[in-house]
């Protein structure tokens, strides 16, 4: 695994909030915040109710991004991590059990939601990830693209 592509991981392991950006069938961007998240190296989980507009727009148009930026940062220290791929909606039994396990340890509620049997109006995604952006600006280059 190349260095940038742990430095991204790492940095996204450690952030609080990300913005899973979509595009609607007329190709309007949204961004929304997600704190359900975790990852499985570069691949994100996230975690959304069935009946939303970002389910709508992932199913017309899988391709998405998420983008982890940590507040507060000085512009000579910035730093951030864009993620793109593919998403798709995790099916699989045994996926889906990682990915609840990954993402209550930063959003400890969906386990309760899963026994108490809340979880059916809610589902996980996956991002499958084809390229990762970091922008270090405490080098250069600043931005560097990794394509996987």
């Amino acid at each position: 695994m190349s260095q940038l592509i742990e430095k991204s991981i790492k940095y996204v392991e450690q952030s609080k909030v990300g913005l899973l950006i979509t595009v609607d069938e007329n190709k309007v961007p949204f961004v929304r915040s997600i704190g359900a998240f975790s990852n499985d190296g570069a691949n994100i989980y996230f975690l959304t109710a069935k009946e939303t507009e970002k389910v709508k727009h992932i199913n017309s148009n899988p391709t998405v991004t998420f983008y982890v930026e940590n507040e507060g940062q000085h512009y000579e220290s910035f730093k951030s991590v864009a993620i793109s791929g593919e998403a798709s909606e995790v099916t699989e039994n045994d996926e889906l059990s990682r990915a609840i396990e990954a993402i209550s340890v930063r959003y400890p509620l969906i386990k309760e939601k899963v026994a108490n049997g809340e979880f059916e109006n809610s589902s996980i995604y996956v991002v499958k990830t084809k390229f990762i952006k970091l922008a270090d600006y405490t080098q250069l280059p600043r931005e560097e693209i990794v394509n996987l």
